[in-house]
């Protein structure tokens, strides 16, 4: 079975590189292609499915004079694909990414979207908040479904291992408030170098939106560990070497939270952090590979009928 996955991988981030590593390992037996908003000049004509995910790809950020966003188009020229080529196609661990201090405006924010929602053959998404937002906003009462993010399914092999200082490790991922010209991020910087602390900082973001502030805590401690992009395997590695990590970095938090260290993210924090349900068990993330599971036997079951 042949499925595209268009998501946000390819740019650095490690939490949209995550991604194609759990899904190759869920789906070994399938031919798995990965796009993005670098659209190609053409897509197979021979797909079984589409998948959009994961990752928080369902937003509208549109400057005033721009409306839909360059990114809506983008993930709008997939999804056209799909409903005209007759592709089954649906959102797997995807996140609604709205803009802060909009909370209240969801509606307006993700009109482009509705549409699109409506018809969707599937929608899992990562937190219960935004199963109600889509549920609001396109009337649907069922394929709509809530599990921990699919990143929580990433298993490095066994081999892989950080190796063990003498020190307790803190481990900072730079986003938002975590930076080094934050107040309260030096206080609790402080408060850990004064329990003999090793304190590393480790970007999860692109380069473009995270070297600065590894530059900025080299400039504030020039005998500061610094990690520069990691790839997934390397940066869930070290947050499971730490003792404890700060995160402003959605990853960040799903990297610890499943390898059982503790941490800490900033109350004004981005939507997907401040939405996550804390309270569900990490391996319900299994139900985004159910659902696909479940698509595919209704592709294989129509191809061995009338055909596609």
């Amino acid at each position: 079975m042949k499925i595209a996955f268009v998501g946000a991988a390819g740019y650095g981030n490690v939490g949209d590189d995550t991604y194609p590593l759990v899904f190759q390992e869920q789906f070994r037996d399938a031919e798995l292609l990965f796009f993005n908003s670098d659209l190609p000049a053409e897509i197979p004509s021979d797909l079984d499915l589409i998948v959009l995910g994961g990752g928080g790809i369902i937003y509208n950020s549109a400057t005033p004079d721009e409306s839909p966003s360059p990114h809506f188009r983008c993930m709008q020229f997939y999804m056209d694909h799909a409903i005209a080529s007759g592709t089954p196609w649906g959102f797997l661990s995807c996140g609604l990414q709205l803009r802060a201090h909009r909370d209240e405006h969801f509606r307006a924010d993700l009109a482009p979207w509705t549409p699109y929602l409506q018809q969707a053959d599937f929608i899992t998404v990562r937190s219960p908040e935004c199963v109600q937002k889509i549920k609001e906003i396109t009337g649907r009462q069922d394929g709509v479904s809530f599990f921990p993010d699919a990143a929580y399914l990433l298993r490095p092999p066994a081999a892989v291992s950080m190796p063990a200082g003498d020190r307790p490790m803190l481990t900072l991922v730079p986003s938002g408030l975590i930076n080094p010209h934050n107040l309260h991020t030096q206080h609790m910087v402080r408060l850990a170098r004064s329990m003999n602390y090793e304190i590393v900082w480790m970007n999860m973001g692109a380069p473009v939106d995270d070297a600065r502030h590894l530059d900025d805590a080299l400039l504030f401690e020039p005998t500061v560990r610094l990690l520069w992009n990691p790839d997934p395997v390397t940066a869930y590695t070290q947050i499971g070497a730490s003792r404890l990590v700060f995160s402003g970095r959605y990853h960040g938090m799903v990297f610890a939270r499943v390898q059982g260290i503790p941490f800490y993210v900033p109350e004004d924090a981005p939507y997907k952090i401040r939405k996550e349900d804390l309270q569900a068990d990490p391996a319900g993330a299994w139900g985004h590979v159910e659902t696909l599971q479940a698509a595919m036997a209704r592709v294989a079951r129509l191809g061995s009928g009338a055909g596609k």
